[in-house]
């Protein structure tokens, strides 16, 4: 008889041979995972198509809750998620957390008020830290050779998403409203509770003690939620308000106590001697900072876009969100396929140095994009060269998370990379803000901006980048999971 692993039930996966082969089962379990995965991405840029529809039909001057709503709820109960995930098992997790996002959404869809709207937002926020689970549950139930190109899979699939949401917000809000973003949301998320009911196995436990400490993941959700909120209305409040500072104070207190609660608890939330060994801060701070440049940027050029083009007053583009959606397929496509191409020769590279490789062409391709962007070729060359490097990352990103931490920590680097990301997002895009407002022109309460702001928010994410990259250059080698023995932590510096 087979003796049993160390850890019992991390053999209750049902797991594809050894050899790394792709089988019909195991892309479909990809699908799976990818679909919900993604279909955050899709539901950011639905939800913004969404909100202007919104604050008419409500007639609110608050309509910034309908998004930010969803974030402080998602923030909130990232540590708990992780927690679940492994007590339970993670595909029990993601049923309830994808049942709640189509139940939220189906609210908000049928709310006759501005505040059941914002309800709805709020259950719907129970579905947004699914990312912290989908990465680590495929190093549960993927063949270790296929982990890292999995998890790249999964990770470029955004440049699909970034490709089709555009169009599929504009079809869905020009001829239903919001209401029609909305319902599209609920019933995709429908979906992928169907698809994880019936095509993901049940993942295995990492944890075994049966408390569960509520203090520490109130704290440290609070603390995040109160930092994220704080940054999120600083540009609207001002950054010297006693609200925002308020905010800010409250979040950091509450992130100092964070230490002290986890350090007394007898069931931490978080494995904080994980977070402190050396290639695991390196490679979530690396990763974190990376992935939100690649996800933060081209919201942020929508801006230049779509703001018209006054001479003196405004530098805007001038285009249409429509003809803004055919010009960005070129960079779409290329990240997608970019990321496609990176995660299929992860598993027979040093994921590290095709990493650095990445950051330093995005790097490059963003500082292009701040010199180059006056036109749609400018904007086109400019784009791609920067999103190459961008296809690097959003596929690297997950395998060097996977190299630093064991199986049974992966929960753990994942949800934590995915926190990282709403606290560094939401830096990112209030330093863009406090850029483009530098230099910037007032019509009538109305803000328009100058070519040097939009300049320096591009040369802002390369700056960022290039911070990533040094930080990676300080990782050691990587854990490879096909050499993994189930319970075993990678051996790392």
């Amino acid at each position: 008889m087979t003796p049993l692993s160390s850890s019992p039930s991390v053999d209750l996966a049902a797991r594809a041979p050894r050899d790394g082969r792709w089988t019909p089962r195991l892309v479909l379990l990809l699908i799976a995972l990818a679909w919900p995965t993604q279909l955050l991405a899709a539901g950011g840029i639905l939800g913004a198509n969404a909100t202007a529809g919104v604050a008419q039909a409500f007639h609110t001057t608050q309509v910034v809750w309908f998004g930010l709503t969803l974030t402080l709820v998602s923030t909130l109960l990232t540590p708990f998620v992780i927690k679940l995930g492994d007590l339970y098992g993670k595909k029990r997790v993601m049923l309830a957390m994808t049942a709640l996002g189509a139940l939220g959404e189906t609210l908000a869809a049928l709310a006759g008020s501005f505040w059941l709207v914002l309800a709805g937002r709020a259950v719907a926020g129970f579905y947004g830290p699914f990312g912290a689970l989908s990465f680590a549950a495929v190093r549960d139930v993927f063949p270790a050779k296929l982990v890292k190109p999995a998890s790249g899979i999964m990770g470029s699939s955004v440049g699909l998403v970034a490709l089709v949401s555009p169009f599929l917000a504009g079809w869905l809000v020009d001829n239903w409203g919001y209401r029609g973003a909305l319902w599209f949301l609920a019933a995709a998320t429908a979906v992928a509770f169907a698809l994880i009911a019936l095509l993901v196995p049940e993942t295995p436990r990492h944890a075994f003690d049966s408390g569960f400490d509520w203090l520490g993941g109130l704290v440290l959700g609070g603390g995040l939620t109160s930092v994220v909120y704080a940054v999120g209305q600083g540009q609207s409040w001002g950054w010297s308000d006693p609200r925002t500072l308020g905010w800010l104070a409250a979040g950091a207190v509450a992130l100092v106590a964070f230490l002290f609660v986890e350090r007394s608890s007898a069931h931490p939330i978080l494995n904080l001697g994980v977070l402190r060994r050396r290639p695991v801060a390196l490679a979530l701070t690396a990763g974190g900072l990376a992935q939100t440049v690649a996800f933060t940027m081209p919201g942020l050029a929508i801006l230049l876009a779509l703001y018209p083009h006054i001479p003196g007053v405004s530098d805007g583009l001038g285009w249409t969100a429509h003809h803004n959606a055919v010009v960005s397929v070129s960079w779409n496509l290329v990240m997608f396929g970019v990321g496609l191409l990176v995660s299929r020769y992860l598993r027979h590279f040093d994921a590290r140095r095709i990493w650095c490789a990445g950051l330093a062409v995005m790097a490059v391709g963003y500082a292009l994009v701040g010199f180059h962007h006056s036109s749609e070729l400018e904007l086109v060359l400019t784009s791609c060269v920067a999103n190459i490097g961008a296809g690097v990352v959003v596929a690297g990103a997950p395998a060097l998370v996977v190299g630093v931490v064991s199986r049974e920590e992966q929960g753990l680097g994942s949800g934590m990379l995915n926190m990282l990301i709403s606290l560094f997002g939401a830096l990112l895009t209030a330093g863009a803000y406090a850029v483009l407002a530098s230099d910037s022109t007032l019509v009538q309460g109305t803000a328009f901006y100058l070519d040097t702001g939009y300049s320096w928010i591009f040369w802002l994410g390369a700056l960022v980048t290039l911070v990533a990259l040094l930080l990676s250059l300080f990782i050691p080698p990587l854990h490879d999971p096909a050499d993994e023995e189930p319970g075993a932590a990678p051996q790392l510096a």
